[in-house]
């Protein structure tokens, strides 16, 4: 495979200690780089959170049923509250700033995917920003975005397929998670016993999915960077391709002695000097 041609980041100079300058130590980083840095970090953090909460609600239910027929000691009841309200808001502080941060990552590799081809992104920061965050427009703009970035980047048509796959995969997690969250608030307005155990139950199947969808779009950032979900690099296949070798008469090599074609063996004769006597 052809490989670019070297070059110098700068110019090489001459000294005791020559260090080679560092192109990117210069570059101006801003707001969305920034923000971009810790996109991950935090989808993992918020993931962990909501997987937390789905257990302590689950654990709750598990209470309630319990309680149905015994008594319950209040220290469990306590440690039980204690794990629920740390796990639900901790989830919702953290996930809200994963989701600012996420959004900055995706305005950032879209404007390394433009700058590939030498265009720039026509979509606003702002718009971007502000689409990934308001509660109804979220569900579907991050998946045009996401789209619209696999669609730019994919070397291959095996690859762009992959990359959509997984996209609308999350799309669909996604969109059905902020769905149920409409659901369990509509559902939290009944006042009944039984509709607050049922909404118990109902939050630890929201918490799980919000999960799936956390871990889910680690692996669409991680993919999109290359990498697989616990963040090694890609594997690819090796294509093998036999290289063509041409042949000359007879089916041999043009290298062959034996094929080289031998000089004629009848040559004109070179012409002689005559002197006049």
């Amino acid at each position: 495979m052809p490989t670019p041609t070297p070059r110098y980041d700068s110019t090489p100079t001459w000294g005791l200690r020559d260090v080679p300058r560092d192109s990117e130590s210069g570059r101006y980083v801003g707001r969305v780089e920034r923000y971009s840095a810790n996109a991950q970090m935090l989808v993992v953090v918020t993931a962990l959170l909501l997987a937390l909460a789905a257990v302590a609600e689950a654990f709750r239910y598990g209470i309630l049923v319990y309680n149905r027929t015994r008594l319950v000691s209040p220290i469990t009841l306590a440690t039980s509250d204690a794990l629920v309200y740390f796990a639900q808001v901790g989830a919702l502080v953290v996930g809200l700033f994963a989701l600012v941060c996420t959004s900055c990552w995706l305005i950032r590799q879209r404007r390394v995917a433009f700058a590939a081809v030498g265009a720039t992104d026509p979509r606003s920061v702002r718009w971007m920003l502000l689409s990934s965050m308001l509660p109804l427009v979220r569900i579907v703009m991050p998946g045009v975005y996401l789209t619209e970035l696999a669609r730019l980047r994919g070397d291959t048509d095996a690859d762009v397929h992959r990359e959509l796959k997984l996209v609308r995969i999350w799309w669909g997690v996604w969109a059905a998670s902020n769905a149920l969250v409409v659901v369990q608030i509509l559902w939290n307005l009944r006042d009944t016993l039984q509709a607050e155990a049922d909404g118990v139950l109902l939050s630890a199947i929201v918490a799980a999915v919000a999960a799936g969808s956390a871990v889910l779009t680690l692996a669409v950032m991680r993919r999109f960077e290359g990498r697989t979900l616990r963040g090694s690099a890609l594997s690819r296949p090796t294509r093998w391709v036999i290289a063509p070798r041409s042949t000359g008469t007879g089916g041999t090599a043009p290298h062959d002695k034996a094929a080289e074609p031998s000089e004629p063996e009848h040559s004109e004769p070179e012409p002689q000097a005559v002197t006049a006597s």
